[in-house]
């Protein structure tokens, strides 16, 4: 196509960075957009917009998203890519310094500010176009699809996330997301299930509850102090519409209570799977990063998941190299890991970020101590896992079918209820005599788990 050729769609290419609390701000924003006029397309040398949602959580994060911005760059040089433009946390916390810095955005929007996007697209644009095909281009907008949906979804159509409130007020002291986020904002109960419904209808088999802290969902939604928890409504509901797999991810410690416990259990769809965010187990550490639980009440309630549902799967965050952690802090986080029965866990060092509690605290770790903690720690954690996984051999699971293997020809790639997407471990299926084709993929079929393979499961059909 031709760079000056203003008379084809205007396409618009949509990178999301970071969690997938992101993603569906990305999912709303492009639906926006193709109310608008703008065309989605996953080639950035067709773009006329490219667009990066960044992330700005910790300094690794933050780095990769510049790099991205960075990269993109190059496709204004030849003229057909007309605005490099920045949204998201990295865009909402830096907004003052990185214009400055980084002339190759044309346009920076936080996260209090994808409703504008379109609208903000379109007057950059008036700017860089000749204004005879602007005017044109902008009065012979595309009609937007017959009942456009509020969401464009970027996962594959049988999974999806539903985002059930905003922001944090938990106040973690190593956390910046309240600065970036602003405090807890829960959605209305009833948008979520209309939203639901939506997804249900399209096909969707498995929903994915997300939010920066899940548990603590409705509590804004009350004037009364000390209001408890929306949550177990909301599951107790959503069960109503038969999702095969109903998931809770970003169950924050302090909010999973005796309710929340009974509602995971006497919901058919959900699935027995648990993401909980615990950061450390020595009471020294927990205290200085101002969490609620300490280590016993931490033990006893892993204790308690396990009495009401005793299958199930913990997946949880840790983090190496708090100011302040001492070997044997260390030590004790160590054991823990070793003989919790944790089955999944994501590691991180701490990221020293400005404006939060923790980033004048004393006792800075040195990063060669972070990254010697991270290895010992991720290491006992794999071992562990992989133990955990030999449980599973000679039983039959019900799975989410979701893409032939690229590493493994002759599988195909599925997920159980005790593997959420993106972050887990994957189950190989083999695909004997080609039984398994494009018709199966998102469909819910019947394995048995015959071996182990480090992070993985293999099954075969029964």
């Amino acid at each position: 196509m031709s760079i000056n050729n203003f008379s084809e769609p205007l396409y618009i290419y949509f990178d999301t960075m970071g969690c997938a609390k992101n993603l569906v701000d990305s999912e709303y924003a492009l639906a926006r957009l193709a109310a608008a006029g703008f065309v989605r397309t996953d080639d950035p040398f067709l773009a006329r917009v490219v667009v990066v949602n960044t992330c700005g959580f910790i300094n690794d994060a933050k780095q990769e998203s510049i790099n991205r911005l960075l990269e993109l760059a190059y496709l204004k040089q030849d003229g057909r890519c007309l605005l490099l433009v920045a949204t998201g946390c990295l865009a909402q916390r830096y907004r003052r310094q990185l214009p400055e810095e980084m002339p190759e955005v044309d346009l920076w929007l936080g996260t209090e500010e994808y409703d504008e996007l379109p609208e903000r697209l379109w007057q950059a644009l008036e700017g860089k176009m000749p204004p005879k095909e602007y005017k044109k281009l902008r009065k012979n907008l595309p009609a937007p699809p017959f009942c456009q949906p509020p969401r464009c979804l970027l996962t594959p159509p049988y999974t999806a996330y539903l985002k059930i409130a905003e922001g944090c007020s938990n106040c973690c002291s190593f956390c910046a997301i309240p600065n970036i986020r602003g405090p807890l904002h829960s959605q209305p109960l009833a948008e979520l299930l209309a939203e639901a419904k939506r997804l249900r209808a399209t096909g969707v088999q498995e929903l994915c509850l997300i939010a920066q802290d899940t548990t603590a969902y409705g509590r804004d939604l009350s004037s009364r102090l000390g209001s408890p928890s929306l949550l177990p409504e909301l599951l107790r509901e959503l069960d109503k519409l038969n999702f095969p797999m109903l998931r809770l991810l970003y169950a924050y410690p302090e909010g999973i209570d005796d309710e929340l416990l009974a509602a995971m259990r006497d919901c058919r769809s959900f699935c027995h799977y648990l993401d909980i965010p615990l950061q450390h187990i020595s009471n020294s550490v927990l205290h200085r990063m101002n969490r609620l639980l300490d280590k016993a009440q931490i033990v006893e309630l892993l204790a308690k998941l396990r009495e009401y549902l005793p299958d199930l799967v913990v997946r949880t965050t840790l983090m190496v190299g708090f100011p302040g952690e001492t070997e044997d802090d260390f030590a004790e986080l160590l054991d823990f890991a070793a003989n919790a029965e944790l089955d999944w866990a994501g590691v991180f060092q701490y990221s020293q970020e400005e404006d939060t509690p923790a980033a004048s605290m004393p006792e800075q770790v040195p990063e060669e101590v972070k990254q010697r903690r991270y290895n010992e720690l991720t290491d006992v954690l794999a071992a562990a896992a992989a133990a955990r996984l030999e449980r599973y051999l000679g039983s039959r699971q019900r799975v989410l079918l979701e893409q032939p293997s690229l590493e493994l020809p002759g599988f195909f790639e599925a997920r159980s209820m005790y593997q959420a997407p993106e972050v887990d471990g994957l189950i190989y299926v083999q695909n004997e005599d080609g039984k398994l084709g494009e018709a199966h993929i998102g469909k819910l079929l019947d394995v048995e788990i015959i071996d182990t393979s480090g992070y993985d499961l293999i099954a075969r059909l029964v």
